[in-house]
């Protein structure tokens, strides 16, 4: 097991057509701080300035809630953070080696595994062991979904993306979650940033085995201990793992203006 340093950086600004008067928002820009991740240090600032609440969701986020009332055409918001990462071995069994974690192996309001079950079936019927089953579905999904944005957005169901057959990250993370929740394995949706040469922020699938919860990126078509990415956050679906989700008051618009992320080996 390789045990990596890492220094975060994740920095989002917006702007707006006109003032703001009040702008509240939750944030989950931090590392994860439990299973394979242990936090150091983090640190959460926005400009202008407010008033910060810190607390751990069900799931064990990290969550930050920020509300600035003071009056402002744009807003930074940025997080600075040291974390060690115990990156993952995996370890195989023969089907079936199912593990019951009923919070991550139902429907959500984005992803519907009825649909999936067709698929499933077929995939697991074919499988002997875990590995070749995980491998089988992330060929299946790469295969079925081609890599494009602005078709989907953060409200698009898993099975409508599928049906589209395009999508980004958040997609074909979804798919394959659909997925294997239907052969009954607990799959969960994870959010962060990827550690080479991150651009934005990312999203991937941690599923749980006899031997705990082991990472696939289905976007990246990586595995296992391949994966030495930073997670922010864990969910059942996109709606648990967002990096902001917030409201605003103004009169105008208001856009992400830029967003910078980075991380670095320590």
């Amino acid at each position: 097991m390789d045990i990596i340093n890492y220094e975060v950086f994740y920095e989002a600004r917006y702007e707006y057509e006109d003032v703001v008067t009040s702008n509240d928002n939750t944030l989950k820009i931090v590392p994860y701080d439990g299973e394979n991740q242990t936090v150091l240090e983090e640190r959460v600032e926005t400009e202008p300035d407010g008033y910060v609440t810190k607390y751990k969701d069900i799931l064990g986020n990290t969550v930050y809630r920020v509300k600035i009332i003071k009056p402002h055409y744009s807003m930074t918001i940025r997080s600075m953070s040291k974390v060690i990462v115990n990156v993952m071995d995996f370890t195989d069994c023969e089907l079936p080696c199912n593990v019951y974690e009923p919070l991550y192996m139902d429907s959500t309001r984005l992803i519907d595994i009825d649909y999936f079950k067709p698929i499933a079936a077929k995939i697991y019927n074919e499988s002997r062991t875990l590995d070749e089953l995980l491998h089988k579905v992330v060929s299946f999904v790469k295969n079925r979904i081609t890599y494009k944005e602005g078709v989907t957005n953060v409200d698009t169901p898993a099975h409508k993306s599928f049906e589209m057959g395009l999508g980004v990250c958040q997609d074909i993370a979804q798919i394959t979650i659909g997925i294997l929740r239907a052969m009954r394995f607990p799959a969960r949706y994870v959010m962060g940033i990827v550690h080479n040469n991150p651009t934005t922020t990312h999203a991937w699938v941690e599923v749980k085995t006899p031997f705990g919860w082991i990472p696939i990126d289905p976007t990246r078509n990586k595995f296992y201990n391949e994966i030495k990415y930073v997670k922010f956050a864990i969910g059942r679906d996109y709606y648990d793992a967002a990096p902001i989700v917030g409201t605003f008051v103004s009169k105008g618009r208001g856009w992400l203006k830029k967003l910078t992320v980075g991380v670095k080996k320590v």
